[in-house]
């Protein structure tokens, strides 16, 4: 992986092609946690996946990248910080489409599994709300797989935020199908303050960890933090 380093104030340099908002927004009803968008220069042009106020505050250094084409929303809850003032395109799952509507703008939506150009591909979930949607990317070195908040990491602990309108049946398929999915780093939206943003993981790892999820699902592991 890429060492990080600033491009300017507002953008983090991650990897070759990553890079993320800076400073990051901390998460207001979990104390030690931030959040933050990242920017992959994709092979159509830049992306932004995950929205947060940390967009605008680096508009300058991602309009540099070239022309965003895309915010990705991985779900409806990103609405609570609205629609970024720089000028891109917004896109969810179809089924969180109306309750994004409510808080910020959408410009186009998905509905199953698909590419967006040859390094991009839309995976939809479905556990965490009605219409959450993971973000597979390849940029030639790593495959990065974006899971909003429906898994972030804890203390090197893989966690499913499950919440009342969570559908647990529909997690434990994306936990199936995550199994088989050919990635080696993770890119929650939410990472503990001080902790690595990636998780790197090699299969064997990755399917530790799903394995662990899976168990702590089935045996009815109260959430939302399970």
């Amino acid at each position: 992986m890429t060492t990080p380093s600033p491009t300017g104030a507002g953008l983090e340099q991650l990897g070759a092609r990553l890079y993320a908002t800076a400073p990051p927004t901390p998460l207001p009803f979990m104390a030690g946690v931030d959040l933050r968008a990242f920017v992959l220069d994709a092979a159509d042009g830049p992306v932004i996946v995950y929205n947060n106020p940390g967009i605008d505050v680096a508009a300058e250094q991602i309009l540099s990248l070239g022309t965003p084409r895309r915010l990705l929303v991985n779900h409806w809850h990103e609405g609570m910080h609205g629609s970024p003032a720089l000028d891109v395109p917004t896109f969810v799952h179809e089924r969180d489409r109306a309750h994004t509507e409510r808080s910020m703008r959408v410009d186009g939506v998905f509905g199953g599994r698909q590419r967006l150009g040859d390094d991009l591909e839309v995976v939809p979930s479905l556990g965490h709300t009605a219409g959450t949607a993971f973000y597979l990317w390849d940029d030639g070195e790593h495959r990065y797989l974006f899971p909003g908040d429906s898994l972030w990491v804890e203390d090197g602990v893989w966690r499913a935020v499950i919440l009342g309108e969570s559908d647990r049946s529909a997690f434990l398929e994306t936990l199936a199908l995550m199994r088989d999915l050919d990635f080696d780093v993770l890119v929650p939206w939410p990472a503990q303050r001080g902790r690595p943003v990636l998780e790197p993981v090699t299969p064997e790892r990755a399917r530790e960890q799903i394995d662990g999820l899976v168990a702590r699902i089935t045996a009815g592991t109260p959430g939302p933090n399970v």
